[in-house]
């Protein structure tokens, strides 16, 4: 019992306290303790450990995120320093590898001591098919003490982690303010994120748009500035209301006001982000009965386009206005009138209102500007003939126009890709491309991640490559599929093109067996040492006949001349003299073989 105590007591010592209290009592008891244990996991940005004193920062990652880094942080809590660690992780469905395998494999470099933490970074690829909850996956460890020999040690762990979603807060105005004029601006606050942010609370700047040359603000937040939402789920949205001041010298222009955001997210860590939100600026009168709004979208125009110019005048007054006549004029070189410049209103009761509409075409040296039409109105007022000038303010934007051609699957390094281009056929860049298959049945036996394109230039082509996961049995074939493009505008409002097509698939032809080249260039070799072997005995035949035909005529040739004395040996020197051969030993053995 007293050793029980003292190994107890060296643990405690050893053993930092988030690790002890991974410790149930009867290993204290027992001092059943040695090597790696679990002590967290999260998400994070990166693939090493910071700075000493930085701590490993926590990211949100949601279903579709792709690639990530998911950190498990352990805790040597044996009594020997350990080495060589390695872990491999084994992940649920949803989540892939790397190199796409249902394990990830992440090692730690360098010695870790008696008590001490360590951190495994294994890289993750999360799909859309991934949902936001709680996963358990068991890792595996290996590891060897470093005073210790022989085969390295292992470590079964259970590692809980969670797929927490994103956060993605966004804003737009609704509604605008007069020069010269204070009022309520309607801002409305989304989360277009998958996880909840808490605790939200939006402050407005004091001042915003600041002249360089006047040093006046062009807005100014009037009264309150910090609005406390508290929690925004996802998809769901809230509105403030601020009263803003808008200079007199902001006519006509578009501001934009940054707004703090204070939020928390789904580790319960404190967040801030600025989201920047646009304000169009309009002059209108204040003294006079009648005024002049723009309809509908007609206070942005798209360039190189001709735009429908929508304006109601309204009678604001007590009294009728009769004989009203309006007519519009541009005040830029680059915007011009093509419709209608001039209209008979006729009379205006108090409180109604009549429409008027005229096409305008801006040319594309404007986008991203603020254009005024001058609207004069001549009017009769109590007997009395008035004539008033209304400034419309409008924006203009560029036209964004995506299109997708070419669709299909290539081969690229032996791996399957659907692949085709992106134009844009508009006259601005589509910013934050991405392009995804959302669909590929009997085709892909996953979908994979999102990819992102980056900014999409006018009139220039961006191809793009999706690897797809193709079962080995999937035959040739038209398979349909279907891929989602999402870019923003100048304005950063987010557009999504669907699109549909049938593609050709063609299983690529499978190497040559080794096996079978080695066979074929062994037979091919046999044949050209067969043919060199003929060629040989057929030089030695040859030349054997020769021979022998030569021998019989010396013969004959020493018969008739009455020499019958010479020997076949003489005879045979005088044939080797002759052919220039080895001697009659080696023509022997030639003939033998």
């Amino acid at each position: 019992m007293a050793a029980a105590i003292v190994v107890a007591a060296a643990l405690v010592v050893s053993t930092p306290l988030g690790a002890l209290a991974q410790l149930s009592e009867a290993d204290i008891i027992n001092a059943n303790i040695s090597g790696p244990v679990f002590l967290d996991a999260f998400w994070t940005d990166r693939t090493t450990m910071p700075p000493a004193g930085t701590p490993l920062s926590k990211v949100e990652v949601a279903p579709g995120d792709g690639s990530s880094i998911l950190a498990v942080t352990l805790v040597n809590r044996g009594f020997s320093d350990i080495t060589s660690v390695s872990g491999t992780l084994s992940l649920p469905s949803g989540f892939t590898s790397s190199s796409r395998s249902s394990e990830a494999v992440a090692t730690y470099n360098g010695i870790v001591t008696a008590g001490n933490t360590f951190t495994l970074f294994f890289q993750v690829n999360v799909s859309d098919n991934a949902s936001i909850q709680s996963y358990s996956s068991g890792l595996k460890v290996e590891y060897s003490r470093t005073l210790e020999s022989g085969a390295p040690r292992t470590a079964d762990i259970n590692v809980p982690f969670k797929l927490t979603g994103k956060v993605i807060l966004d804003a737009s105005s609704e509604g605008g303010v007069a020069p010269g004029t204070s009022g309520r601006v309607a801002i409305k606050i989304t989360n277009t994120g998958s996880a909840p942010a808490t605790g939200v609370v939006v402050t407005v700047p004091g001042s915003s748009g600041v002249n360089p040359t006047t040093q006046q603000a062009s807005l100014v937040a009037v009264g309150q500035k910090s609005f406390e939402i508290g929690t925004i789920t996802p998809g769901n949205s809230t509105t403030i209301e601020p009263v803003l001041y808008a200079s007199n010298s902001a006519g006509e222009t578009l501001q934009t006001v940054p707004l703090q955001i204070e939020y928390g997210n789904t580790y319960g860590e404190k967040k801030n982000s600025t989201v920047p939100v646009g304000l169009i600026i309009l002059p209108t009168s204040s003294s006079s009965p009648l005024s002049a709004t723009p309809v509908g979208n007609s206070s942005i125009m798209t360039a190189g386009k001709i735009t429908d110019l929508r304006v109601s005048l309204a009678n604001n007054g007590n009294q009728q206005l009769s004989d009203i006549v309006a007519s519009i004029s541009s005040t830029a070189e680059q915007i011009k009138i093509l419709g209608k410049t001039s209209w008979t209103v006729g009379d205006l009761a108090p409180g109604a209102s009549q429409e008027i509409s005229t096409q305008v075409y801006s040319s594309t040296d404007m986008i991203g500007k603020a254009a005024t039409f001058k609207l004069t109105v001549q009017r009769i007022s109590a007997g009395q003939p008035e004539i008033e000038t209304f400034d419309i303010g409008t924006y203009v934007d560029g036209e964004i126009s995506v299109k997708a051609y070419e669709i299909g699957v290539t081969y690229i390094g032996g791996v399957p890709n659907i692949t085709g281009n992106l134009l844009n056929e508009g006259n601005v860049l589509a910013l934050f491309t991405t392009v995804e298959v959302t669909s590929a049945h009997g085709l892909a036996n996953s979908l994979p991640p999102q990819q992102y394109l980056g900014d999409l230039q006018e009139n220039s082509p961006l191809p793009f490559s999706i690897p797809i996961d193709v079962a080995n049995n999937t035959g040739a074939g038209t398979y349909p599929v279907e891929l989602k493009v999402q870019y923003k505008d100048s304005l950063r409002e987010q557009h999504t093109l669907d699109i549909k097509a049938n593609v050709d698939f063609k299983p690529e032809a499978p190497a040559q067996n080794t096996q079978q080249s080695q066979a074929g260039s062994t037979m091919m070799i046999g044949v050209i040492a067969g043919i060199i072997a003929a060629v040989v005995i057929a030089v030695v035949v040859i030349r054997m006949r020769k021979k022998s035909k030569l021998k019989h005529t010396l013969q004959f040739s020493k018969q008739q001349n009455g020499d019958g004395s010479g020997s076949n040996d003489d005879i045979e020197s005088v044939l080797d003299s002759h052919l220039g051969s080895g001697s009659k030993k080696e023509e022997k053995e030639r003939a033998g073989k």
